[in-house]
């Protein structure tokens, strides 16, 4: 006898559908290009970005404030502020963040 299986998608479909990607296209965008020395992983607001060097990350306009993680474990904070249609460069050593 075979008993139904609950399809494991049930409890998203309970939750409000995330955006889907016509909504985030539609959502104006710019990129960051984001240099560090020495390198760093990079995220924002939980979602990994990467590491260091960065190169035209799109991401939504607005301030964001970054968070960096170096080599040690440190973690550091970065204000970036992403502009419509334009990519904005960074190029930071880790020590001036440490020492805000």
């Amino acid at each position: 006898s075979r008993t139904p299986a609950v399809p494991t998608e049930s409890p998203v479909d309970d939750l409000p559908a995330p955006p889907d990607t016509t909504a985030e296209a539609a959502a104006p965008q710019g990129f960051l290009t984001l240099v560090t020395e020495p390198s760093a992983r990079v995220s924002l607001g939980g979602r990994s970005l990467g590491e260091t060097p960065l190169n035209k990350v799109a991401l939504p306009v607005g301030r964001h404030t970054l968070k960096l993680m170096d080599g040690t474990g440190r973690p550091l904070k970065l204000l970036v502020e992403i502009k419509p249609d334009d990519t904005t460069s960074v190029r930071v050593p880790l020590e001036l963040l440490a020492n805000p």
